[in-house]
């Protein structure tokens, strides 16, 4: 000291120097804290990134795997209906069988065309009997949807056509070149009359003949579609019988 009380310039140069080593010193270690956030702050967002790329991934494949459960389950409902159709055409009960003659198809016709509630749709090759057309006439009066394709080669003065169409029955000729051989009927879409039996007096009385009549919706709607088939194409171009002006 240079006198009592007083800092010696070497030391007060001593103090400086410290003080500004000192300063350096935490101005380095500032520096490398800084340096060593930013990494740590650098590889956080590489995992957020890292992170964000998984879950978009994930996002992606929930979605695949909602559009594959939607395909899924629409191909379970297109087997769970295949499957009730399948029952339904495996669902068979045989209400009857009748032989000819007079065994009781005639009868048979008329009982099953009176219990019609909502159609009954007819191909018939031969049509002439008056009680089984007396029977369509009372169906379609109370309201049951009628609808009849007749063999054109078979209509003639005998035939219900001209009758039936009078009364206002939808009624028409088949067009196909060959003949349309049918004898069935389709009853509300779940009842079937078929086989041989004509609807004629001859059919009932003298010829050999069958009739089955089967309850099935499956079967009912094979036989259905092909109706629409052969009505679809027919025509009614007949407006009187042989020998009648129209």
């Amino acid at each position: 000291m240079s006198g009592r009380g007083g800092w010696s310039p070497v030391l007060s140069a001593v103090l400086v120097a410290g003080l500004v080593a000192g300063a350096a010193m935490g101005y380095g270690l500032v520096s490398g804290e800084v340096s060593g956030l930013r990494s740590w702050v650098q590889q956080l967002q590489g995992q957020v990134a890292a992170l964000e790329g998984n879950r978009t991934s994930l996002l992606g494949r929930v979605s695949g795997l909602q559009v594959e459960n939607k395909g899924l389950r629409q191909s379970i409902a297109a087997l769970e209906a295949q499957v009730q159709q399948l029952r339904a055409s495996s669902n068979i009960s045989v209400l009857g069988v009748y032989f000819s003659p007079r065994g009781g198809a005639a009868q048979q016709v008329i009982y099953w065309i009176g219990r019609a509630n909502r159609s009954v749709h007819i191909l018939i090759y031969s049509f002439t009997l008056d009680g089984i057309g007396d029977a369509v006439l009372q169906a379609y009066r109370r309201g049951v949807e009628v609808q009849i394709v007749f063999e054109k080669s078979q209509v003639s003065k005998f035939s219900e056509y001209f009758r039936l169409r009078a009364a206002g029955v939808s009624v028409r000729n088949d067009t196909n070149a060959g003949l349309m051989h049918d004898k069935v009927a389709v009853i509300d879409g779940y009842v079937v009359l078929t086989g041989s039996f004509n609807w004629t007096a001859s059919a009932e009385e003298d010829n050999n003949e069958n009739l089955i009549v089967v309850r099935s919706a499956g079967l009912a709607a094979a036989y259905e579609q092909q109706f629409q088939r052969i009505w679809g194409l027919s025509v009614g171009i007949l407006t009187a019988h042989p020998g009648q002006s129209a």
